[in-house]
Formats: C-alpha cells, structure tokens, sequence
C-alpha cells in the first residue's frame, strides 16, 4: 500500500514539474486575449457624437475592415475557450487527485478561482512541488519574502513607465481629437497603448498576489492596481449585451444609435476612473522610491504597528488576569503524625 501510494506521489510530482511550464504560458496567453478584448469591446471609440458623425459623413470603415474585426474577435474567443478547456481540465485532475483535507483545502479553493478566470493559473503554487511555484527564468521558487522583495524591485521601474505611458495618451485624446478621428493608424496606437497599460497591470498584480502569503490583505493594500484591472472588465460586463448587438456591422441602422451611445458613455467613465487611478499609481510608485519619503513611509507603519502591538499586549494581560487559576489540592493529615 504505500508503495503504491509512493508510486502515485511521484507520477503526480512529474506531471506537476512537467506541466508548470506550459500551463503558465496558457494562461499567460489567456491574459493577453483578455487585454484584445478590453480593447475591442470597451476602448474602441465610444461617444454618440462621434458615432453619429461618423454614420453621417459615411466615415465608417468598409465591409474588409468589418470582417477583420469580426474575424479577430472570433479568433481571440476561441483562444480563450480553448486556454479555459485546459485549466478546467487541470483542475478537475487536482480535484480528483490531491486529498481533501484541511492542507489541502486552499488549493482545492484556488482550482475554483482558476476556473472562473484562467489567467489566475499562471504563477500557481504546487503543493506536489513543496508548495513553490514556477516562474520563467527562475524555475520553481518558494513564495519567501527574498522572492516578493526580487520580483518587487524587476517590477518598480517598467512599471512607472507603463503608468506614465497613459500621460500621452491621454494628450492626443484631448488635444489631437481632429487627428485622432480622421489617422486610423492614431487610434490603433492609443488603443495598443491602452492595452499594453491594462495587460502590464493586470500580469503584475497577478504575479504579486500568487506570492503574497496574505492574498487579501495585499489586494487591499494595493487596490489602485486591481481597480485599474477591474474597472474595464465591469464596464464590459455590464454593456456586454449591448455590444454584442450592435457590432461595428449594425452601426448603420441609426435606431441603434442610442444604445451604442448608452454603452460608450458608460465604457467612458470606467476608462476615465481607470486612466485617473493610473496616474494616482504612478505617482505612489515614484513616491516608494524616493528614499526620504519611503523612510517616513515606514516610520508611520513602525509607529503603528508598535501601537497595535502595546494593545495586543495588554489584551493578553487582560485574559491573562481571567484565566480561572488552578486549585492546589489540600494535603491529608497524617493521623500517625507522619
């Protein structure tokens, strides 16, 4: 029996060294699909006025354009079932495979996660492989504070530069309206960027929270970062049917018109909030460098976190006084006198 069981432990053990790998490059390719489609469905041009200006002047693009479209919406869709296939696959193994018991029981939690949103797969620890996850170029590490600080310092700098990208962005936007609506190749640029920014954020703060021992508590602390990634994805969300019904093909019928309005002043808002709290984050990030300000950072947090210490030492005072204190049994005299 426990040869058995040893034998099964090291096929799953090869199994989990052998897939690590490619089941982050299958998320990692589901991750980029999903940045193609924030930028197809929520940052494509968005106000009624353009909409309808461009219905009036028949600036629209031609049917090649329309079916190009088409075609690359279809193709980002089937590489993302396909990429959900083979993490629902995978899960439905852990599932099946690995006990159900208490150690156990996150990972069977994260599977579920998985399954939701298969990008989340990409940095997934492996309790088969001492509980350490695999990265590109570095292999298979333990989530220690050595690895958050190494991957903390390979992220600061590319991305304060990804945040500050969305500052010419957002100057064409404003101040190149008339360039931007006639230069398809204008708005193909802003839209790449607004991807590469989203796609940035999002690989990052996956990475980040994958290490991270208290998940909740780093989605708290950096919740700039997810609101960026959540902003778009509610916005597509929530104008999803509307969308799907009046694709780039039906912009012609002008009772259309309305909803398509409805749906691009709501993407609107998100993108603005989420271009907002991309400025809000680089600034934070460019702050954590300066090293006076980070020395006053920490200070506050010392300062605090001694405070909360004293408290925690007096409540267990306070029980400590409570505690009901034990009897000492009363010794028998000795009728012998002995």
């Amino acid at each position: 029996m426990n040869a058995d069981r040893k034998r099964s432990d090291d096929i799953f053990q090869w199994v989990a060294g052998r897939s690590a790998k490619p089941m982050f490059y299958v998320s990692l390719t589901y991750l980029i699909s999903l940045a193609c489609l924030v930028v197809l469905w929520v940052d494509m041009p968005s106000l009624q006025e353009k909409v309808t200006a461009a219905v009036a002047r028949n600036e629209l693009s031609g049917p090649g354009s329309i079916s190009r479209f088409a075609m690359l919406e279809s193709i980002i869709l089937w590489v993302m079932a396909g990429g959900w296939i083979i993490v629902t696959a995978e899960s439905i193994m852990h599932w099946l495979s690995r006990p159900w018991d208490a150690e156990h029981r996150k990972y069977h939690f994260f599977a579920v996660a998985f399954c939701i949103c298969p990008a989340l797969r990409m940095c997934a620890r492996s309790p088969e492989m001492g509980h350490r996850l695999w990265l590109p170029g570095l292999g298979w590490r333990r989530a220690d504070k050595r690895l958050r600080r190494r991957l903390e310092r390979q992220f600061s700098v590319p991305m304060i530069i990804i945040a500050l990208m969305i500052m010419p962005i957002l100057i064409v936007e404003f101040f190149m309206k008339a360039q931007v609506a006639n230069h398809t190749w204008l708005r193909a640029c802003l839209h790449i960027g607004t991807g590469i920014i989203w796609f940035a954020f999002a690989i990052e703060f996956i990475l980040m929270v994958s290490v991270a021992d208290r998940k909740l508590a780093y989605c708290k602390k950096h919740w700039i970062d997810l609101a960026i990634i959540l902003l778009p994805l509610f916005s597509f969300l929530r104008s999803l049917r509307a969308l799907r019904a009046t694709r780039l093909a039906k912009l012609m019928r002008i009772p259309q018109v309305g909803k398509v309005a409805r749906v691009y002043r709501l993407r609107g808002t998100a993108i603005k909030a989420a271009e907002a709290l991309i400025l809000l984050g680089a600034f934070h990030r460019w702050t954590r460098r300066d090293p006076e300000k980070a020395i006053a950072n920490l200070q506050r947090k010392l300062v605090d976190v001694e405070s909360e210490a004293k408290r925690l030492r007096r409540q267990i005072a306070k029980l400590k006084k409570m505690e009901p204190k034990p009897s000492v049994p009363k010794q028998i005299a000795d009728p012998n006198g002995t």
